[in-house]
């Protein structure tokens, strides 16, 4: 017989497990960790910063903005694959330097996500091969994998996970794999379904690449956006719709005429050697190059390009030249 208030031994048993539950389920939604897989958005935008200085040649400071988007999807080995390509513009260009590894333009492959293998495949133009872009199944202690790492060597020692926490993100926690910070004292970081602390395909290096800085600022669709960086950008989340009129790089070029109908020619201060001119329109989208240009002139014809503007990008050996606009009337 008991007295009122008073427990059996079995409710009181009872009555523990329930507040160890409590206790777990506490912790698990204090973290914030998830089981769910996070894939990426559908439409989404990644802005993205590079920020070259080359203290060799001083003074060589170089900002360049620009974005990630998805224009589409499409259809590799029998999955369907979101297409990734990129719409850039060039700031505050005082030297002829420029990183090694730039963002370039249109289509630069297409991204899944394997909720099944807790991880995100990329494949690169010209490919059907997947790549290893994130692995989500990463612990404390484990080494960073996949495009992110390419540029880590054996002797790196910021490339093992230091952290696992959680960031709220449109109501719902998302997984955050912390390293080390950089040499600028900012923080290293992988996020599951948004990307990394430098962006989406950049490779997650704690010392400046080539010289140059690469930070994500935000993610967002048309809607809504899912997260923004601590980064201070000149551009901020804004979009970048176009390239400026004129970049110049340190090269005396001119494009003459320019509106034209039928043709124009491109002139520059010296001579190339095996240069690349490519054009491409609004959307990002390559419709012409010339190759293994050499020479100081060159002329453009209009041939099959519609009414509309376009950009010129002139590369050699890798790094760009000039970038300018082109009106076909």
């Amino acid at each position: 017989m008991f007295y009122k208030g008073v427990l059996s031994n079995s409710d009181n048993m009872k009555q523990h497990q329930f507040t160890f539950l409590v206790f777990i389920l506490s912790i698990t939604i204090g973290n914030g960790q998830t089981r769910i897989y996070h894939s990426f958005p559908d439409s989404a935008i990644w802005r993205v910063d590079y920020n070259y200085d080359f203290e060799f040649q001083f003074p060589c400071k170089k900002n360049y903005y620009f974005q990630y988007y998805s224009p589409g999807d499409t259809l590799i080995n029998s999955s369907v694959y979101r297409k990734i390509s990129v719409k850039e513009v060039f700031d505050t260009n005082t030297c002829m330097g420029h990183p090694y590894y730039l963002p370039v333009p249109g289509y630069v492959g297409a991204l899944k996500d394997d909720s099944s293998a807790n991880k995100t495949y990329f494949v690169f133009p010209n490919s059907t091969t997947d790549s290893l872009l994130y692995d989500y199944n990463l612990t404390v202690g484990d080494t960073i994998k996949g495009i992110i790492s390419q540029f880590f060597n054996q002797f790196d020692t910021n490339r093992a996970v230091l952290t696992v926490d959680s960031v709220l993100i449109s109501g719902q926690y998302r997984k955050r794999w912390n390293f080390s910070q950089n040499e600028l004292g900012d923080s290293i970081y992988i996020i599951e379904g948004i990307g990394t602390s430098s962006g989406l395909l950049e490779p997650l290096y704690p010392w400046e690449l080539e010289w140059t800085d690469r930070h994500l600022i935000c993610v967002k669709d048309s809607l809504q956006t899912y997260f923004t960086s601590n980064h201070n950008s000149k551009v901020g989340c804004n979009l970048i719709v176009s390239i400026p009129e004129v970049l110049n790089s340190g090269n005396s070029f001119s494009i003459f005429p320019n509106p034209f109908s039928n043709e124009t020619t491109l002139k520059i201060d010296h001579d190339l050697k095996n240069a690349t001119v490519t054009i491409i329109n609004t959307f990002g989208q390559q419709v012409k190059q010339i190759k293994s240009f050499t020479g100081s002139e060159i002329k453009l014809y209009r041939e099959n390009l519609s009414e509309g503007i376009y950009f010129l990008r002139l590369m050699q050996e890798n790094k760009i030249i000039t970038t300018c606009k082109l009106i076909i009337i």
